[in-house]
């Protein structure tokens, strides 16, 4: 049987300067609008990564059922859509797969966003603009009768959340939140692992992101600093220490009620110059399942070999930074006169296949669509919510320039 291919439209084409004029900037944040936004991705260009990684042998990651093709580009003009088509099709191994085989043939390059969400021909859209915008995009894309995946985060707050998830469900369409380290074979390792009991019960979990990324010398319009472009450390790195939490403590076994954790507290640090957090932390609790400390920074850098760290009752576990794209953790004993039965460090690798890692979650929205469904079970609109619903508690109290703005939800 054929493999049932997506014939994708590619929104923002990342590393590319986007107008403002293409999406509507939530209306209390327009007094910060800078004329120009940089679109420095970290992890680099997330929005180039999804296209090239489509492009890559699917034979490489194990996959025969499901395939995609490049069907439609859309940026701030016709020249930089196809500017972005030429430099796919001359990618190098192992990107360049795709173009011999067709799957850049007949792709459209348009300078409008709108004309992709109009193409009959793109089954589903991949939108990579700055986090202010997903909104937008995102809506406009279903409204056009387009499935979606959506990069993280899904959206500036709760209420653009579930506006986006009432329209798909109205039209009966797919949509998902681009949370691409969920489909990562480390990450179904790790649940494993902790899931089983092998280590015995969660003690405690602290997961983080930080990266120094010298913001006394990014330009005021980085996506990073600049407070219309959803600025700071929350909104765009809180996804990845988030996303482990979610694994392995919302997943856990012991978690019966699934309900979302109390947040006890939480602390921003904000960035003078724009006002912006230069780093947050806040504190959960799965109740019977174990407390987790998460932490954002973008002014220092993590730990190297813990970036999550998962104490339990026989042995922890620590992963590797960064935690979007991890290879390896370590099951490690506990310290001398208080080890359990692990008693020896083991080092365990997972890499991804060929590419930057992002076929994987594409793959999972081509086989939800082909099934019919309008949410992954991997990546279920409610665990969405309830991250989106941490990001604005805390975002609201760290009292920053983000603290009580509001998005476009019903605009």
């Amino acid at each position: 049987m054929a493999p049932h291919t997506i014939r994708w439209g590619i929104i923002s084409t990342g590393g590319i300067a986007t107008k403002f004029s293409q999406v509507s900037t939530p209306h209390s944040l327009r007094f910060y609008s800078s004329n120009r936004v940089n679109h420095v991705i970290y992890p680099p260009s997330e929005c180039s990564s999804h296209a090239q990684d489509i492009l890559v042998d699917p034979s490489t990651r194990d996959v025969s059922d499901v395939a995609h093709k490049i069907a439609a580009v859309g940026s701030r003009s016709v020249a930089s859509a196809q500017a972005f088509i030429d430099k796919l099709k001359a990618g190098k191994a192992p990107f360049d797969w795709g173009a011999k085989n067709g799957l850049l043939d007949n792709t459209k390059a348009y300078g409008s966003y709108e004309e992709v969400y109009n193409d009959p021909n793109v089954d589903a859209i991949y939108i990579g603009t700055p986090h202010t915008f997903h909104h937008a995009n995102a809506k406009g894309a279903l409204l056009g009768g387009k499935n979606v995946l959506c990069e993280k985060p899904f959206t500036l707050d709760m209420d653009e959340l579930d506006e986006l998830i009432a329209i798909a469900k109205k039209k009966k369409i797919f949509l998902m939140e681009a949370v691409w380290t969920r489909f990562h074979p480390i990450a179904y390792a790790v649940q494993d692992v902790i899931h089983s009991g092998k280590l015995g019960k969660v003690k405690r979990f602290s997961s983080e992101f930080s990266k120094d990324l010298d913001p006394d010398n990014q330009p005021y319009s980085h996506r990073m600093i600049d407070p219309a472009l959803g600025g700071g450390s929350l909104l765009d790195m809180g996804p990845y220490p988030s996303v482990w939490a979610m694994l392995v403590l919302h997943h856990h076994p012991l978690n019966k009620s699934r309900k979302p954790p109390k947040l006890h507290f939480s602390h921003q640090t904000l960035y003078p110059r724009s006002n912006v957090d230069l780093n947050s932390r806040w504190l959960l609790e799965w109740e019977g399942v174990s407390q987790a400390m998460l932490m954002t920074d973008m002014s220092t850098h993590g730990p190297k070999e813990s970036t999550v760290y998962i104490s339990c009752e026989e042995g922890d576990l620590a992963l590797e930074w960064g935690p979007f794209k991890p290879q390896r953790f370590w099951i490690i004993p506990h310290p001398p006169g208080a080890e359990k039965s692990i008693k020896v460090k083991t080092e365990h690798h997972y890499p991804v296949s060929a590419g930057g890692g992002m076929a994987y979650e594409a793959d999972e929205v081509a086989r939800c669509i082909r099934d019919g469904k309008l949410e992954s079970e991997r990546m279920p609109w409610e665990e969405s919510r309830i991250v989106q619903g941490w990001f604005d508690q805390v975002r609201r109290a760290g009292g920053g320039v983000l603290a009580n703005v509001k998005g476009n939800a019903g605009k």
